[in-house]
């Protein structure tokens, strides 16, 4: 086997940036960071009102979830995409896990239905009460585990 090398890229936007002046990448960031906590209430706004129509699919049949997969999809992706930003990576993560469980149905044709109630339920779980950080990364790791064991690529 070879000697591991490691490459460093250089990076042109950052020598443009001081050149011009600009701010450095450690400003940005720290605006960047800034931003987005100034954006929490809409950020959670936003995932609040994609939670609700998701929600109404926990307790649905096979037929309707099937029917509705692609929906469903839609909303989690929606969420998956920002709640970790708001301070709910819970929600955000189960989410991603059914937003990648839809997106499998496309690819692979993998269906399971007990595995998206399961992940529903989560949903309905964790917006319902205040549970722990502890048991929140249980349940997240199990519904990892899940997926994986069906073979869900993420």
């Amino acid at each position: 086997m070879g000697e591991v090398r490691i490459i460093e890229v250089e990076n042109r936007l950052a020598k443009i940036l001081s050149g011009l002046g600009g701010a450095s990448t450690n400003e940005l960031v720290r605006d960047a960071d800034q931003n987005v906590e100034d954006m929490g209430d809409q950020i959670r706004e936003f995932v609040k009102e994609n939670l609700a129509p998701l929600l109404t699919y926990a307790g649905k049949g096979e037929d309707v979830l099937f029917a509705e997969s692609r929906t469903i999809g839609k909303h989690a992706r929606n969420i998956a995409e920002v709640a970790g930003a708001a301070g709910m990576e819970g929600i955000g993560e189960v989410a991603r896990g059914i937003s990648c469980m839809i997106d499998n149905l496309g690819s692979s044709g993998l269906w399971h239905t007990d595995a998206l109630k399961l992940h529903l339920d989560s949903l309905l779980l964790l917006t319902s009460s205040g549970v722990p950080r502890g048991e929140q990364a249980l349940i997240l790791n199990r519904l990892l585990t899940m997926r994986q064991r069906i073979g869900v690529v993420e």
